[in-house]
């Protein structure tokens, strides 16, 4: 159990050390490619990435299969399997590897005429869609060990190499767009990038399993005696495309009922809640295989015990996220971009609670993806023809409102509801009326530190220009009073957080000297 808790704490130590230093990197380095290289340029970069990323549907789902399948071997250490999953994992991936560059071959085949107005030269068209489509392949054909280390908890010794390997990439394409403002050098040094991560990669695999032994020549006959895989991988498939289109459709379909001034403002609101989503994956992204290595162990107890201590941490976080924004993203997103670009307040309240249900849905689907629960496609269906009934018939009349509400209502019926039910049927084997009892408190907890936050907010209204530092007194004035009274109903009414404070010394301390 510690070991499993060191190795979770490392992983989302290095993953916020880098996702913070990249924000940066990010930051400084676009205004230089812009300048020197042009938005043209930057613009086909992000064109040619998003086409070719689209051909990587094709893996949806054969990594998080592997995975679930490689805990219980990690747990007995059992290396004879071990060898034969990773080895099927290859062959699997050499597939997708190959149907990904036939297709992008194929794809290219057309860009003469896609790009025929793009005003750029073929010659780089084609030799950035070559470059980057290599890259790709290359990390499929030699990259797939890597999925040991991710199930093994090991994923921050190779985040080290490869986020350290981006920071002097980005440097070194600055200096080179800076001086020599060349397209091709700028792609070449992605290339390059691209092999130093491949041999980082098996560097490290090479050197933290020196038993490993995989080969993929072998896969087809290895997959006979693990048909399950195929299985599971077939039925997550389902569920991330369901994902992965409805994530990804948001601004379309605000350009379709909407207006192209629409979908920018739109598109502040969800870069800011895209960055915190990405916050909290890169904090919790080191405990999925912690959480599918506890499942492997069969306790019981200790499982159900895990889960009330995650659960309740992420909807505490997310709880401080969703007060601090109700009363804040407004006013930022006036003094970052104007007032012109605020949308009304029932729009913000739908685009938070779909924040509030991304961000807590994952104490549900982790355990369920540990306990390898994927057979319920019929509710990624489900989820998605009801997102897009309701999208098209409200949309059709209020615009972004029935967009988010087609959303909302989705997720309710089968993530809120649904879900939890099947997590409890299929693997806790406990009434789901358990689960109900303690969720329905965060719920309350947090609709009443909302309404105490909206009194505060009414005393203290904003009537000053929008500057940052009026902002940050605001924040702190309406939200910080409230966030320390919601911390203490959670650990006070709540399941999980008493045990969860144990884990870290300091707390558990004050708790044994207040239960004296």
């Amino acid at each position: 159990m510690a070991e499993r808790v060191h190795k979770s704490l490392l992983n989302a130590k290095v993953g916020i050390i880098f996702y913070f230093t990249s924000i940066i990197m990010t930051f400084f380095s676009r205004r230089i490619f812009l300048d020197n290289l042009g938005a043209d340029f930057i613009g086909l970069t992000g064109t040619i990435s998003s086409i070719l990323g689209f051909l990587n549907i094709t893996e949806v789902g054969i990594a998080t299969s592997i995975g679930y399948f490689l805990y219980k071997p990690l747990a007995n250490r059992d290396q004879d399997t071990i060898n034969e999953i990773v080895s099927l994992f290859g062959w699997l991936y050499r597939i997708v590897g190959t149907i990904i560059l036939c297709g992008g071959i194929i794809i290219s085949l057309f860009f003469p005429f896609v790009f025929s107005n793009s005003g750029m030269p073929l010659g780089i068209i084609f030799f950035m869609t070559y470059s980057f489509l290599g890259s790709d392949v290359i990390g499929y054909y030699f990259n797939y060990r890597h999925i040991l280390l991710d199930s093994d908890q090991k994923t921050y010794k190779y985040t080290i190499w490869i986020q350290t390997g981006g920071i002097v990439k980005t440097i070194v394409q600055i200096l080179l767009a800076y001086y020599y403002k060349n397209y091709y050098i700028f792609v070449g040094v992605e290339f390059v990038f691209c092999l130093f991560i491949c041999w980082a990669v098996n560097y490290v695999i090479d050197k933290e399993y020196p038993w490993l032994q995989s080969d993929k020549s072998k896969g087809k006959l290895i997959l006979k005696r693990y048909p399950k895989i195929l299985k599971k991988t077939k039925q997550v498939f389902i569920h991330r495309m369901k994902n992965f289109f409805l994530s990804k459709s948001d601004e379309i379909l605000v350009f379709a009922f909407e207006s192209l001034r629409m979908v920018t403002c739109f598109g502040n609101y969800m870069m800011i809640v895209g960055r915190l989503t990405g916050l909290f994956n890169t904090v919790f992204t080191g405990m999925n295989a912690s959480i599918g290595n506890l499942v492997a162990e069969g306790n019981q107890w200790n499982i159900r015990k895990v889960f009330w201590e995650f659960a309740t941490f992420r909807y505490w976080i997310t709880g401080i996220f969703i007060i601090v924004l109700t009363f804040i993203i407004n006013p930022f997103i006036g003094w970052w971009l104007g007032p012109q670009y605020i949308l009304k307040d029932h729009i913000v309240f739908l685009v938070l609670l779909n924040m509030y249900i991304m961000l807590t849905r994952p104490s549900v689907d982790l355990f369920i993806n540990a306990y390898g629960l994927y057979d319920d496609v019929w509710a990624a269906y489900t989820e998605g023809a009801i997102n897009l009934i309701i999208t098209l018939v409200i949309g059709y009349f209020y615009g972004l409102i029935g967009i988010l509400l087609g959303k909302t209502i989705s997720m309710i019926l089968l993530v809120v509801i649904w879900k939890p039910y099947f997590l409890y049927r299929h693997g806790f084997k406990q009434h789901v009326a358990k689960y109900w009892r303690h969720i329905i408190i965060h719920y309350l907890i947090l609709l009443l530190c909302l309404a105490g936050n909206y009194f505060l907010a009414l005393a203290l209204s904003q009537k000053a220009e929008f500057t940052l530092i009026s902002i940050l007194l605001y924040a702190i004035c309406i939200s910080l009073p409230i966030i320390i009274l919601y911390t203490v109903f959670v650990y006070l009414f709540t399941p999980g957080m008493k045990d969860l404070g144990n884990r870290v010394p300091v707390i558990s301390k004050i708790q044994n000297k207040l239960l004296r």
